[in-house]
């Protein structure tokens, strides 16, 4: 009967089965039921179907982009998934119970299937290189226009307006190629200032070399393969940490631990049985004793001598483990070597001088240069390239600092070449004062040299052209209005060399002749200025110089040292002719103390005569002396003081200027820090002038000046309080100023300020003003207006009224 019964329910169950359910593989519903419940098979397939048809997990379309195989089941996904069983775990159970102590936990996997459907793959386009325009600009433009109820001491004019038109522009051609142009209109209705327009169009040679260095830099990255030493050793260590793992495994095995503590036990039993007479029977089940056995032989363990296998393997693992810390060491010093290379290498193509030592660079790294432009060696040797105003600053004995317009141009990819030509504005003082009517200067310099110029090197300059003599600055010309300042043609030529004797040590020394003065006589008779250049016999026409500098890493120590002999016949653009031989030199120390908290600065220089405004009892025995000291350390504040020649150009007459020099000491301490988030700013400066009334028209000769200034940034509001006294033999003029700015919003700023001046003696007590705003107009610029109801010192020992203003518009772009 039971196996009728068995028959019948496996029949019920068969014509239950959908038919193309079992013909799919990936369907199965049950898992291992058959080898734990065989007994009831055809209930826990019915109820798993009913399972299945209540369960949660419902199947969702999901669109992908690229064929899947969906021959193989996709498990269900469970809604708590804090609870969402492992891989290998069954989606449920089937809990049936058998009788009142029996029940049987059936696991079920749940699949489900995922319909495809298959989308077009679209092909990605490359991204097409951005367009390079011919020409990129960028830049500002500002005009700015002051104006002067009076002009300060020592001069004398009233309702002056000086007006500056500038544009400052970046262009870079091809995307590759810069230049820098500027244009300067100054314009102004005072007798005392020049007129002047400028055009400087220059070629931006440090641009330009760093970006090809940029390149370089990283095409030399992207090549670097990876360090051999540091791999090797890498793989060294992994094979040596997996034996390590093995070992230390096999050390620490239970099976192996309790066989060491039952080796002991049983030999401790054995030799106290020994000492009884009696055998050990005691030591545990021989079935056990097997079965550990066999799992110890499995492991190569040798149960007849465990101990000294354990001791031999442990041994193994302590050296293993020593090999481990030394590889790991060793990779870290070698990738350390490998980056200390990359990093020298990155040095020496940021230190690279010229075109020839970068391409060896490249050569010996395997940089490419076809990622570089063309031309770029020509363009890298270019070390300056200018049209219009610029600045000639070649050697001591040719042309130093000179305001030239017209041409220059410095060429050195191994040779040097440099050429120089054009008007000049001696020195920049021409821009500010007007001189005496004067004949026209020019100049024109050629340089030829072997070395780099930042280097070690030997060249040659010849110059040549026109220039004014000595004194011409203090030539009245009211006398005589119709006399020029004369003018000297002259002719020269300078051997100098630069030697570096270490890194940090640079020598140069140089020689020079020239032409004779318009005024010196020529006992030879030769009257072309070549033939006095090149006359040998007479050293009266001859100068030297000689200059050094050096830095002392060890003491933290910056020397620098000049000194040079002229005759009395030499003239260049350098230096003002005299008519007698000069000797002049300088020496300058700079000192760190403290690991660099502490700068100090001592010089002394005598008359190098460059200046002519300067009075001839100026000798070259004269020495200024010079001395500054200045303390930072972080959140403390920062001290300086110093003691140093000063000077001061006094109008003497319509064209007619001196120049006064004196000491000046100065003191000042600045710290900047916050209270309750307020940040602060307190300034003290102290002044004292040590001339006489003689040596300036400046009222307050001999004058000590006392300056307290306080700052306090709240949020968009910005308060100053400025208090100052000056004490001198005559009087003392005291003046407290306060000054506050709101920013309103980010397009408009406003300011105003209140000061009061007293001055005893006198008892005079005056009040002025101020007011300043600034707009910030989107797309089209900043405007700023600013004016001020002032007083300067007056000739009559009194402070004079001086309404002062200004408007600027500056837009960048």
């Amino acid at each position: 009967m039971i196996i009728i019964l068995i028959m019948l329910c496996w029949v019920a169950g068969y014509t239950q089965v959908n038919k193309p359910d079992l013909s799919r593989p990936a369907n199965s519903l049950l898992s291992s039921v058959k080898n734990k419940a065989t007994a009831v098979k055809d209930s826990a397939k019915s109820s798993t179907n009913n399972l299945l048809h209540q369960s949660p997990v419902a199947p969702q379309p999901v669109k992908v982009s690229h064929a899947v195989d969906t021959t193989a089941p996709k498990k269900a996904p469970v809604i708590n998934a804090d609870a969402e069983p492992e891989a290998d775990e069954p989606t449920t159970f089937f809990i049936e119970r058998r009788d009142c102590k029996a029940i049987i936990k059936t696991p079920i996997y749940a699949y489900i299937y995922v319909p495809v459907e298959r989308e077009p793959v679209k092909l990605m386009e490359p991204a097409k290189p951005a367009r390079i325009p011919f020409l990129q600009v960028h830049g500002n433009v500002m005009y700015n226009v002051n104006y002067y109820s009076n002009i300060d001491t020592p001069y004398n004019e009233q309702n002056i307006y000086q007006h500056t038109v500038q544009t400052y522009l970046d262009v870079t051609v091809k995307g590759k190629y810069p230049m820098r142009l500027y244009l300067t209109n100054r314009f102004t209705n005072s007798k005392l200032f020049r007129n002047f327009s400028d055009l400087n169009l220059n070629y931006n040679n440090t641009q330009f070399t760093q970006k090809i260095k940029a390149q370089v830099r990283e095409q030399f990255l992207a090549n670097l393969p990876s360090p051999k030493a540091p791999d090797s050793l890498k793989n060294e260590l992994d094979e040596t940490l997996k034996k390590l793992r093995l070992l230390d495994a096999w050390v620490k095995n239970p099976g192996l631990l309790q066989k060491l503590v039952e080796a002991k036990e049983k030999e401790l039993r054995d030799s106290l049985a020994r000492l009884a007479g009696k055998p050990d029977t005691s030591y545990r089940l021989p079935g056990a004793t097997l079965l550990l056995d066999s799992q110890l032989a499995k492991l190569d363990i040798d149960t007849s001598n465990i101990e000294a296998a354990y001791n031999k393997r442990k041994q193994q693992v302590d050296s293993l483990q020593a090999r481990v810390v030394a590889l790991q060491k060793m990779i870290k010093a070698a990738k350390g070597q490998s980056q200390e290379s990359v990093n020298k290498v990155l040095r020496e193509i940021d230190q690279a001088k010229s075109p020839a030592t970068l391409k060896e660079i490249m050569e010996e790294n395997h940089v490419e240069d076809t990622v570089l432009p063309k031309g770029y060696k020509t363009l890298m040797a270019i070390r300056s390239f200018g049209v219009g105003r610029s600045v000639v600053n070649y050697s001591e004995l040719s042309a130093k600092n000179i305001s030239v317009n017209g041409f220059q141009a410095e060429y050195n990819p191994d040779a040097y070449y440099a050429l120089a030509t054009g008007s000049v504005d001696y020195r920049f003082r021409d821009f500010i004062v007007k001189g005496p009517k004067q004949s026209g200067q020019y100049l024109t310099v050629l340089r030829y040299g072997r070395g780099l110029k930042d280097g070690n090197n030997i060249i040659f300059t010849w110059f040549g052209g026109r220039r004014q003599l000595y004194n011409a600055g203090t030539v009245d010309t009211l006398q005589n209005t119709s006399v020029q300042t004369p003018s000297s043609a002259l002719m020269g030529f300078t051997i100098e060399g630069n030697y570096k004797l270490t890194k940090n040590i640079n020598l140069t020394a140089e020689v020079a002749k020239s032409s004779y003065p318009v005024y010196a006589k020529d006992s030879s008779g030769k009257n072309s200025l070549s033939a006095q250049m090149l006359e040998m016999s007479n050293r009266h026409n001859e100068a030297y110089s000689f200059k050094a500098d050096g830095f002392f890493p060890k003491t933290q120590t910056t020397v620098r040292g000049t000194f040079k002999r002229m005759g009395a016949n030499f003239q260049s653009f350098s230096t003002f002719t005299d008519g007698s031989a000069q000797t002049a030199w300088s020496a300058n120390v700079q000192q760190l103390f403290f690991k660099r908290q502490l700068t100090l600065m001592l010089g002394a220089n005598t008359n190098d005569f460059s200046n002519p405004f300067i009075g001839s009892q100026y000798k070259s025995t004269t020495v200024f002396k010079s001395i500054q000291a200045t303390w930072r350390r972080n959140r403390w504040p920062v001290m300086s003081v110093g003691y140093f020649p000063s000077s001061q150009i006094t109008k003497l007459g319509d064209g007619v200027y001196r120049e006064n020099l004196f000491y000046t000491l100065t003191g000042n301490v600045t710290h900047s820090y916050k209270v309750n988030q307020v940040m602060m700013n307190s300034v003290g400066v102290y002044t004292q002038f040590y001339n006489r009334s003689t040596d300036s028209g400046f009222v307050y000769f001999n004058t000590k000046n006392l300056l307290l200034s306080q700052s306090a940034f709240i949020n968009q509001l910005t308060l100053q309080t400025n208090a100052s006294g000056a004490f001198n033999q005559d009087y003392k003029l005291y003046t407290v100023e306060g000054r506050a700015a709101y920013n309103l919003n980010k397009y408009l700023m406003v300011g105003a300020g209140v000061k009061y001046n007293y001055q005893t003696t006198y008892n005079i007590e005056q009040l002025g003003y101020s007011a300043e705003t600034t707009f910030q107009i989107p797309k089209l610029g900043q405007i700023q207006f600013s004016a001020e109801k002032g007083f300067i010192p007056g000739m009559n020992k009194q402070l004079v009224p001086n309404n002062t203003g200004r408007a600027t518009y500056f837009k960048t772009f």
